[in-house]
């Protein structure tokens, strides 16, 4: 190592010793050093020229070093790196900085997983902190991630890495045109090529904490172009969080900078999201909606039967089951039963009054035999809804990339199951084939997705749904009309309360969203249906979409149905959703 680059021991400017190597770029070395002339230990950043750069290329990273440390101590904020010194060595800058004890947030998401709602939102108040100080200073960080963010051995948050900010009024560098930064954690409005502002950064912020909850970005296909791609035309999967931080990730995700989330609505909701309370340890609680009871009860000593013990069985079996990230837990009373597996835990009936426990237990066994009942009676047609059918929710992808909007119509199309439509809705006016299915379609049997359905002769299939729970047919790549199906393993419980907490996000990430309404819908027997209807501008084309949810307690599916918006009345589209609906079946 020649002495141009930093070596352990060296002395800088007569006062920073070098120590530890703490992290290392490709144009930069963070070294641990002692302050001699105070005593203290600080971070100094070392400028590394890569090989065979010319002289310009050197003057440029000069010049972005010293832009970086002025930007950093312009900012006042807690969660801001204090720099202390900058010092100039073989004709290049050295940045002496308070030195944080820590480990960056992408190093603690992959060791330790996701963090919970309350903890995610204390980092994105940090974070939000900084980004308010720096934009108050005309500084845009322009490379907010989890890898630029630092969590302290003590709790606190600090957003590091001002090297490719832009300062308001600085004449010292030129714009290229390169977009610099994490693809995706890179704004729609950037990814364009248009000019950024403080709206950018908090894209950026609602790309971070999606990636803190989910433990992966909400973008990232694998390379960079496809990843910015997604990032200005593709909806973003919603979280499987809920509440105000879902609400302040869904609003910093929108796509038009002039209606995403703005700083002061951000903090409203972040604050609100810390003050909420915690959700009870998964591995000590188990969440179960039950209805309230009207009247406190006093608890009944007197011990459970046999039957209500093998029916408890079954419950216990029934709260194991898992919820879609975009069909939320039904709106009923939230009770947390202790777990009765393990020694040294409570039993059920200690903990929920056991007259309420009877009656969810006679809830239970009602809705069992009932979807006994109905699967029995379902096998005996041949309408979609046989025995084993896999039933499902709305889309887990919420709206998938590559999927049209739904029908424009405020009344939701219904359908009974026997493929008679109800009133008001569209029916099919072509020549019918064998077994009531037009005589230009052919069946489709999809193994990947668990269901059959007939399509238009010469569609095939053109794309799978963004997070890859789905297929896209139509008759040409990027053409109209379509139908998309997606499918989830383990659905929800309310199909229309799913589809209303994802409208908002969808409204963001669509151009010219309309929606034309919300509803259940009885279909086929499933547990629960419901229609979205909405317009939005797709491809350059304005589409009416219907997008079906429905689900049953083993699995679900949506159907996504678009057609150009000036067609959608016409015979052609009409048939297509009808046959759609009609010749569905889930398969196992």
């Amino acid at each position: 190592m020649t002495q141009a680059q930093g070596t352990t021991g060296r002395l800088l400017a007569d006062r920073y010793r070098l120590g530890e190597v703490l992290g290392k770029g490709g144009m930069g070395t963070v070294w641990r050093a002692v302050d001699e002339t105070l005593g203290r230990t600080v971070a100094v950043k070392e400028l590394r020229f890569p090989g065979n750069v010319d002289d310009d290329e050197k003057r440029r990273l000069i010049t972005r070093t010293l832009r970086e440390a002025k930007a950093t101590a312009r900012i006042r904020a807690n969660g801001a790196v204090t720099v202390f010194d900058v010092v100039e060595e073989d004709k290049r800058p050295w940045i002496v900085m308070e030195l944080v004890e820590g480990r960056s947030l992408s190093d603690a998401i992959r060791a330790d997983g996701p963090l919970p709602p309350r903890r995610a939102a204390e980092v994105g108040l940090a974070v939000l902190d900084v980004l308010r100080a720096a934009h108050g200073e005309g500084i845009l960080h322009r490379d907010v991630k989890p890898s630029n963010v630092l969590i302290a051995d003590d709790g606190r948050v600090v957003l590091t890495d001002f090297g490719i900010a832009q300062v308001e009024g600085d004449p010292s560098v030129t714009s290229t045109g390169m977009l610099v930064g994490a693809p995706s954690y890179i704004s729609p409005e950037r990814a364009r090529g248009q000019k950024p502002g403080p709206p950018s950064d908090l894209w950026s912020l609602g790309a971070l904490l999606y990636a803190v909850v989910e433990g992966r970005p909400p973008y990232d296909k694998g390379s960079a172009i496809a990843t910015l791609t997604a990032v200005m035309t593709e909806p973003v999967d919603p979280p499987k969080i809920n509440g105000p931080l879902a609400d302040a990730v869904h609003g910093l995700l929108i796509k038009d900078p002039v209606k995403r989330l703005d700083e002061p609505g951000v903090r409203e909701l972040l604050t609100a999201a810390v003050s909420a309370p915690e959700p009870p340890d998964a591995e000590e609680t188990r969440m179960m909606a039950i209805p309230a009871d009207p009247q406190p009860t006093p608890t009944d000593a007197r011990p459970l039967s046999s039957q209500q013990e093998k029916m408890l069985g079954a419950l216990r079996s029934l709260t194991n089951a898992a919820t879609t990230k975009a069909d939320p837990e039904p709106k009923l009373k939230p009770v947390a039963v202790a777990s009765s597996f393990s020694s040294g835990r409570a039993p059920l009936s200690d903990v929920v009054p056991r007259r309420t426990l009877v009656i969810v237990v006679a809830v239970v066994v009602l809705a069992v035999l009932g979807a006994i009942i109905g699967t029995a009676v379902a096998s005996g047609k041949d309408d979609g809804g046989g025995s084993g059918q896999r039933q499902g929710s709305s889309h887990t992808s919420g709206a998938p990339a590559g999927s049209g909007a739904p029908s424009g119509r405020a009344t939701p199309v219904a359908d009974t199951g026997s493929g008679t439509p109800s009133a008001g809705a569209p029916t099919a006016g072509a020549a019918q084939g064998n077994g009531g299915v037009p005589a230009d379609y052919v069946a489709h049997q999809d193994s990947e997705f668990h269901f059959t359905m007939a399509l238009p002769s010469g569609w095939r299939r053109i794309a799978t749904s963004g997070d890859h729970s789905g297929a896209v047919f139509a008759a040409s790549d990027g053409g109209f009309p379509r139908v998309q199906v997606d499918y989830s393993a383990s659905p929800g419980t309310d199909a229309a309360a799913a589809w209303r907490d994802l409208e908002p996000a969808v409204r963001g990430s669509s151009e010219n969203y309309r929606g034309l309404g919300i509803g259940s819908v009885g279909y086929q027997g499933f547990r629960t249906a419901a229609d979205w209807n909405f317009t939005r501008t797709q491809n350059g084309v304005n589409v009416h979409v219907l997008d079906r949810g429905f689900a049953n307690d083993q699995a679900g599916y949506a159907i996504m149905f678009s057609c150009p918006a000036a067609e959608w009345n016409s015979a052609g589209c009409q048939q297509m959703l009808q046959t759609f609906f009609k010749t569905f079946k889930a398969v196992n």
